[in-house]
C-alpha cells in the first residue's frame, strides 16, 4: 500500500497568489557553482532593508542539474541527527541539497522581504522512491503560494528532486514574514490528538549542537551558533535548528530498515534553547504511522509537531 499524496499548496489559490503574480511560467536558472555559505549570509545581511515592496514572489526556478549522494556528507549528517546505517539515506537529508538554493531564492533582489528575520513555520517532505549512495540527482527549487497566517504573510518554497527524469523526493517549506497584512488561503494546521501521545525519550541538548548541525547542513544562521550571536536577534541563548529537531525525531521513530517511501509533515512551534533538555512524545495510529511532538522536558510546551508515515523496503 502506498503513502497518500500530499495536499497541493497551489490548490484553490488565485493566480495572483502564485509566483510571478500573473501565473507566469518561472524563469529557470541553472546553478553550476554555489557561493560559499559566508557569501550567502553576506547577501542576506546586505538585503536587510527592503521597503515598499509588492508581496509578489518572483517567477524563478533554480536548478542544480547533477548532484551525487556522496556517502561521506550523508554519514556525517546522520551521526549529528541520530540516524543509524540501517536507515540508509536519511529521509530528511535531501533538504540539505536544496537549502543553498533556498538561500539564493530568499536573497534574490526580486524577493520582496529581507531574508533575515523570516520564520520557518512548517515543512513537508515526501520520499517517492528509495534513495541510494552515488545516486545522481537533479534539484529544482521555486516559490509556491502565498498563505495567510495570523502573525503575517506566509509563503511556500517548493523543492523537487529527480533521478534520471523520475521524481524521487519532494519538499515544501513554509516561511513567515511577520507583521504584514496577508493574502492567500489560510495555512492549514496539522491536527493531532496531544492527549494520546506518550513520552518515549528524553534528550540532552549540548551547547554546541547548533554549530554541529551547521557544519553538516550549511545553515549558519547566527541564531543557532552561540548565545552572543543569538542575543543580537532577540534570543536569550542559541536555539536548535528546526530541521535538526525534525530529523532527530524521524531517526528515533524510523524502524531500523531503509524506507521505500515516506511522508513527514511538521510544524515548528516554540524555539528550543541550547544547552537544554527536551522530550519526545509519540502515538501510533497505525503500524506505518506515528504522530509526534517534541516538547520541553516537563512535557508542557511543544517545540515541534509532526506526523510520519512510511513503507519499508
Amino acid at each position: 500500500m502506498g503513502i497518500g499524496e500530499p495536499r497541493d499548496p497551489f490548490e484553490g489559490h488565485h493566480p495572483a497568489q502564485r509566483p510571478g503574480g500573473d501565473g507566469a511560467r518561472p524563469k529557470t536558472i541553472v546553478v553550476d557553482t554555489l557561493p560559499a555559505p559566508a557569501k550567502l549570509y553576506a547577501r542576506a545581511l546586505s538585503g536587510v532593508i527592503k521597503r515598499g515592496r509588492d508581496p509578489a514572489l518572483p517567477a524563478l526556478r533554480l536548478v542544480r542539474p547533477a548532484l551525487a549522494l556522496e556517502p561521506g556528507p550523508v554519514w556525517r549528517y546522520a551521526r549529528v541527527c541520530g540516524f543509524i546505517p540501517e536507515h540508509g539515506v536519511p529521509l530528511t537529508y535531501p533538504h540539505l541539497l536544496a537549502f543553498p538554493l533556498h538561500l539564493l531564492m530568499l536573497t534574490d533582489p526580486a524577493f520582496p522581504w529581507p531574508a533575515l528575520g523570516l520564520v520557518h513555520l512548517a515543512n513537508h517532505v515526501r520520499l517517492r522512491r528509495p534513495l541510494a549512495y552515488k545516486d545522481l540527482l537533479r534539484v529544482e527549487v521555486e516559490f509556491g503560494a502565498l498563505l495567510r497566517h495570523d502573525k503575517g504573510q506566509a509563503f511556500v518554497v517548493h523543492t523537487r528532486i529527480y533521478r534520471r527524469g523520475e521524481a524521487v523526493w519532494d519538499g515544501d517549506s513554509v516561511y513567515l514574514k511577520r507583521a504584514l497584512p496577508a493574502v492567500g488561503n489560510p495555512l492549514q494546521a496539522l491536527v493531532l490528538a496531544p492527549d494520546a501521545l506518550q513520552r518515549i525519550a528524553r534528550w540532552q541538548l549540548a551547547p554546541q549542537l547548533g554549530r554541529d548541525y551547521a557544519s553538516v547542513s550549511g545553515d549558519y544562521n547566527p541564531i543557532h551558533l552561540s548565545a552572543l550571536s543569538a542575543k543580537a536577534f532577540g534570543f536569550p541563548r542559541a536555539i536548535a535548528h528546526g530541521m535538526w529537531t525534525l530529523a532527530r525525531a524521524a531517526s528515533a521513530l524510523q524502524p531500523p530498515k531503509p524506507l521505500a517511501e515516506a511522508t513527514l509533515a511538521a510544524e515548528f512551534k516554540v524555539p528550543m534553547l541550547l544547552p537544554g533538555e527536551a522530550s519526545l512524545w509519540s502515538a501510533s495510529p497505525s503500524l506505518i504511522e506515528r504522530d509526534l511532538e517534541v516538547r520541553d522536558i516537563a512535557g508542557d510546551k511543544p517545540h515541534l509537531r509532526a506526523r510520519m508515515q512510511w513503507r519499508l523496503q
